[in-house]
């Protein structure tokens, strides 16, 4: 009896690839936290440069480089680099001035400690590194960038006269006094430590000179 022949086995068919491109999850959106950490490298990243090379051989694009986040990332936040500037001014002021209150819950009501503390805490100020190449560096571009200049004094110069003048006007409503330029108190103890920085190279000698104004403020206190 001949032999039945064998059915001839088959293999399945393999599936066609589908001709649409594999599917990628969408990424979701930046946390707060994750914004406020690329700000923070992008602020970061501009301050160390702008620092070591200046304003103006400094690229947009050597700061993304640097932070590192894209072009359109850091164009998105910060359209120019004067507006990328005003934000490190920003940034290192909040900065100094945390380092500066540290000691304020010691402070008592009384105005003429609390005018000897802001007078010895600018005096410290005025020595740190990044203060001064945060000065240098207004002063090198000052002339043709006068707006960048004007944010430094808004951010720094005019943060602590307000406080100072705060200080002062608290002070008067305190002892039923009329103040008749608290302004300009807080301006003559700021100016002048900035001043005798400049036109001194003794360091040693700025706390010492802030005493020294403070003597003449309370002495004045009167026509405050």
């Amino acid at each position: 009896m001949p032999a039945r022949p064998r059915k001839a086995q088959t293999t399945p068919p393999v599936p066609k690839q589908s001709a649409s491109k594999p599917h990628v999850p969408k990424r979701g959106r930046p946390s707060v936290a994750q914004v406020a950490a690329i700000d923070r490298a992008i602020v970061a990243a501009a301050c160390d440069l702008f620092f070591a090379e200046g304003f103006d051989a400094v690229a947009m694009e050597q700061i993304a480089a640097r932070a590192p986040v894209s072009k359109g990332t850091l164009y998105a936040r910060y359209p120019s680099k004067e507006a990328l500037f005003v934000a490190v001014i920003s940034a290192l002021v909040q900065e100094w001035s945390a380092r500066a209150s540290q000691q304020d819950h010691l402070l008592s009501d009384d105005i003429e400690q609390r005018l000897r503390h802001h007078g010895r805490t600018i005096a410290a100020s005025l020595q740190e590194p990044d203060v001064q190449a945060m000065q240098r560096l207004v002063v090198s571009i000052r002339g043709r960038f006068p707006e960048l200049a004007q944010a430094m004094h808004d951010h720094g110069y005019a943060y602590i006269t307000g406080i100072i003048v705060r200080d002062l006007t608290d002070d008067a409503a305190r002892h039923g006094r009329t103040l008749r330029d608290p302004a300009s108190v807080a301006r003559t103890l700021v100016s002048g430590l900035a001043g005798y920085d400049i036109q001194n190279q003794d360091p040693d000698g700025l706390t010492p000179f802030a005493e020294r104004l403070v003597d003449l403020l309370m002495a004045a206190r009167e026509v405050w």
